[in-house]
């Protein structure tokens, strides 16, 4: 064979294997383009969410629950079929120089939301978009081990959204959902009308009922020893409906509420002084989650 077609055939090798290189150690890149980039803020008192669709991928959250810290979620359409590591960078936009910074390395979790990032990288993501720079996660693919695969979550109209968000954060409530205790609401003899008081008690709880579809609030009324049976009963049932009244005034669905009048069944104190029938003229409430 003469040495030109000797060198065309190992010329035409040498590309077949690039080529098949390349299609077995491929590069998987997921980026919503500038046209379908776009953030939606959702927002309560309780819980503030910055959300960032990711075209053939899924959805980057960036979230604020009260009395808590900033949390970053990266959630996948196919779940992470294994443990294993990742990197995290932040890139400049193709429109500017190259730029490329390592923020962290990461552990991915198996499952659909294979990142979780809180605190201060949470922080640091969030002043990297503000600069206009896209954080992206970078790691060998869950199949084969084999692609690398680059996800970024887009700079483009951040800004747009990031003062919502911002002040949604600001006018959070100070406490978690885990501040809100059992408590005990008390009445005066024979009524059932709640004090200003006990509304105030009440009132933190709806707060958090209102927008936690998970809690639930189970009121369980009573009265002192004083007066017959039946009637101490119905009393306890008055007040139980009360508070139940309030609660769905506030917002709170009926369903989330459930009701047992005990009548004078069950005291917490003896009936035979004044403040033990004071502390027996009461509705108990107690929360629940959906997760306990």
């Amino acid at each position: 064979m003469p040495n030109n077609d000797i060198f065309k055939s190992r010329l035409l090798i040498t590309l077949l294997f690039l080529i098949l290189s390349f299609s077995l150690h491929a590069a998987q890149r997921y980026q919503s383009s500038v046209d379908e980039a776009n953030w939606k803020v959702h927002s309560s008192p309780i819980q503030c969410e910055m959300l960032h669709d990711i075209d053939h991928y899924g959805q980057g959250r960036f979230i604020y629950s009260s009395g808590g810290e900033l949390a970053f979620q990266l959630h996948s359409r196919e779940a992470a079929r294994r443990n294993s590591v990742a990197s995290l960078y932040s890139f400049a936009p193709f429109w500017r120089e190259p730029e490329e910074k390592e923020l962290a390395q990461l552990t991915i979790s198996k499952g659909n939301m294979p990142f979780y990032i809180g605190g201060d990288l949470a922080y640091r993501m969030l002043y990297e978009l503000q600069a206009g720079r896209h954080p992206t996660f970078h790691y060998k693919d869950w199949a084969g081990f084999e692609d690398d695969v680059y996800v970024s979550v887009s700079s483009v109209k951040f800004h747009k959204h990031l003062d919502d968000f911002t002040l949604c954060i600001s006018n959070a409530l100070k406490y978690g959902s885990d501040q809100v205790k059992d408590t005990a609401l008390y009445f005066a003899t024979d009524q059932s009308k709640l004090s200003k008081q006990e509304k105030a008690k009440l009132w933190e709880i709806a707060m958090f009922a209102r927008f936690d579809k998970g809690m639930k609030i189970q009121l369980k009324g009573h009265a002192d020893g004083r007066g017959r049976r039946i009637y101490n009963k119905k009393l306890s049932a008055r007040r139980t409906a009360s508070v139940e009244k309030y609660l769905i005034s506030k917002g709170v669905p009926e369903i989330q509420i459930s009701q047992l009048a005990l009548g004078e069944s069950r005291p917490s104190a003896s009936n035979r002084s004044s403040r033990g029938r004071k502390n027996n003229r009461r509705v108990d409430v107690y929360i629940k989650h959906d997760s306990d």
